[in-house]
């Protein structure tokens, strides 16, 4: 790769960390310390009631596209929308930007091994990711099927205006998988 490329890159990414509103000079309206809930039993999950397996699940938090691991990132594993989110467990990224494995319902296995199966071989859960200085966002439908471990990138984007604050970003992984 061409050095000079390499060097506007990082410059670019420099000008935007600079660009960005350091977290310390924006001025929230007080806001209640939110309580981490109760970790919700496995076999309590709403999704289906066929849960008889378990998935796993590493969310890799990362920002500028990849290049720099988040450290300190919350992340909340949770099903429904966000207004009525049943959270079954809520993690920390360590300094490579990676959460724990978390253990996830999902249906048995037994529902992947047919080429038509009766009910839906994986299970559906949403993430939300927040870090200071970053843009909230929120992926949702990423499937975890039984006794796989599933990784879910997500990339935050840097907070640059008030605006972007408070608008977090969406992604819909919705799809129907095929095995």
């Amino acid at each position: 790769m061409d050095q000079s490329v390499f060097e506007k890159y990082i410059n670019e990414m420099r000008a935007m960390k600079a660009a960005a509103i350091p977290v310390q000079n924006i001025v929230e309206p007080p806001v209640a310390s939110p309580t981490v809930p109760e970790r919700t039993p496995i076999e309590s999950v709403p999704n289906n009631p066929q849960m008889a397996g378990k998935g796993y699940l590493i969310v890799n938090v990362t920002s500028v596209r990849g290049l720099y691991p988040v450290e300190g990132a919350r992340v909340t594993i949770f099903t429904g929308d966000i207004e009525n989110a049943v959270v079954l467990d809520e993690v920390v990224t360590d300094r490579s930007g990676k959460t724990p494995i978390i253990e996830l319902a999902a249906p048995s296995s037994v529902y992947a091994e047919s080429p038509e199966p009766s009910e839906r071989p994986y299970a559906y859960y949403n993430i939300r990711t927040i870090a200071d200085g970053f843009i909230e966002t929120l992926n949702y439908n990423v499937a975890v099927f039984d006794s796989v471990t599933s990784i879910q990138n997500v990339n935050l984007l840097p907070v640059t205006t008030e605006i972007e604050k408070n608008r977090p970003i969406i992604i819909d992984g919705f799809d129907d998988y095929t095995l």
